[in-house]
């Protein structure tokens, strides 16, 4: 978990998956292990009181602000190193809605290019599929993270988790869930080790770095993995005329 605690610290970091494969549980356990103040759509552990409702606002500077110098006055409002989790940033931030987003929010990708200057931040979403997200939120992350399958043990059993993922460093790669490379057998021929070395080569020069990782750790979160049933049911009703 460690490792993985270090990519969410060393730039944006963009979780996918299917439904059920543990991309909140990833993103809650880095959040409550990091015992940082953190900002989000979702309370990843009630218990742990450094939780910051999302929101942005981010002095609505776009482009034109920056060429023409009329930047609006803007100063992160947290502690630097306050980082941004969106949960299910699909719903929030729709792919096929790109036009509208561009027009009326193009001030958030703002942000992200500036959240190490803003506030020593970074962003970090989750999705089922990577290209269902803003193609201006998903192309400024810096590391993809795949979950491709949770096995939750019975917290009676301690609440252990077996999670494997993926790790990509580039976004094609993960659009298209590129499958690690796989060494050739029998791998201990002088012949195919020198085949494999080429091979991985251009491997590597094809699709970036690419690992398939099995984590085990003890769940330490403990959110409503159902929030926006809750959303909606606190939504604003509609008053009878």
């Amino acid at each position: 978990m460690k490792k993985i605690i270090k990519l969410f610290e060393s730039g944006n970091v963009c979780v996918i998956g299917l439904r059920g494969r543990g991309k909140d549980m990833l993103m809650a356990n880095v959040v409550v292990r990091r015992k940082l103040p953190y900002v989000s759509n979702v309370n990843y552990d009630p218990n742990y009181h450094q939780f910051i409702p999302l929101e942005f606002n981010c002095g609505k500077n776009v482009y034109d602000n920056f060429l023409t110098g009329d930047v609006k006055y803007y100063a992160f409002p947290y502690a630097d190193g306050t980082d941004l989790y969106i949960s299910d940033a699909g719903i929030y931030f729709p792919a096929q809605y790109c036009n509208e987003l561009n027009r009326k929010y193009g001030y958030i990708s703002t942000f992200m290019a500036l959240s190490r200057h803003l506030g020593e931040c970074n962003v970090h979403v989750n999705v089922q599929n990577l290209n269902r997200c803003w193609d201006k939120i998903r192309e400024q992350s810096d590391i993809y993270i795949m979950c491709n399958g949770l096995w939750k043990l019975p917290l009676r059993l301690f609440g252990v988790v077996f999670q494997v993922v993926t790790i990509y460093e580039l976004y094609d790669s993960a659009v298209k869930r590129v499958p690690p490379f796989r060494v050739p057998k029998p791998w201990f021929s002088p012949d195919r080790i020198q085949q494999w070395r080429l091979a991985k080569q251009q491997y590597d020069i094809s699709y970036g770095s690419i690992k398939r990782r099995l984590l085990i750790y003890r769940n330490k979160s403990n959110y409503n993995t159902r929030i926006f049933k809750e959303v909606l049911e606190n939504g604003k009703k509609k008053e009878n005329s």
